[in-house]
């Protein structure tokens, strides 16, 4: 949707591994957008739109993978599953969230920007946790030091209940949930960040 709103924007959305992206992101944007707002193109991974945005889907399994990105100008940084990044990889990658482009007044206060989701648990739980999870209450927006970023943040908790169309469509998923082990069945069914 943003690429669609903004004309020139490049938008990067990453997942740890090539495999986790394309299962749940590549594949299910082929059946999102028609042929008359862009196009996917397959070897170089990313919708190239008519309005000249781009939406990147790109994977940093190992931790140098992040330096793929060296020169890149990321207006909108998304990360699925960030607690599966390290500090560095997440860091490194906000260092390369900036914008050039003429951004229309509406959408100023939001590019350049990042939008994460994600878990508790994970090789980058404690960082995730001490970062938005316990840097102000929940939905509250703050600014984040300048070693740290200096962007605004917002935590904004997500519970299984608030997903209602996972609910209607599958209501029995609650019960595959409750048949995970500690700490996991805690955490992803109240979001318990405190667990681990």
């Amino acid at each position: 949707i943003w690429c669609l709103r903004i004309p020139g924007l490049q938008a990067y959305l990453f997942r740890r591994t090539m495999p986790e992206l394309e299962k749940n992101h590549i594949l299910p944007s082929r059946m999102l957008f028609p042929a008359e707002v862009g196009s996917y193109k397959e070897q170089k991974r990313r919708w190239e739109f008519t309005n000249g945005s781009m939406l990147h889907f790109c994977h940093c399994q190992y931790e140098s993978d992040v330096f793929q990105y060296q020169g890149a100008e990321i207006h909108l940084l998304l990360i699925d599953e960030l607690t599966t990044f390290t500090e560095f990889q997440y860091d490194y990658l906000r260092g390369r969230t900036r914008c050039t482009l003429d951004i229309p007044e509406q959408y100023r206060h939001k590019i350049p920007g990042i939008e994460c989701a994600s878990n508790p648990g994970g090789v980058g739980h404690q960082f995730v946790k001490d970062r938005w999870v316990s840097f102000a209450e929940p939905l509250e927006i703050k600014q984040a030091p300048g070693p740290e970023g200096g962007m605004r943040r917002c935590y904004i908790p997500g519970l299984l209940e608030d997903n209602k169309i996972l609910m209607e469509r599958d209501p029995e998923y609650i019960h595959r949930l409750d048949a995970l082990p500690e700490p996991y069945r805690t955490a992803y069914k109240t979001g318990d960040w405190d667990i681990f």
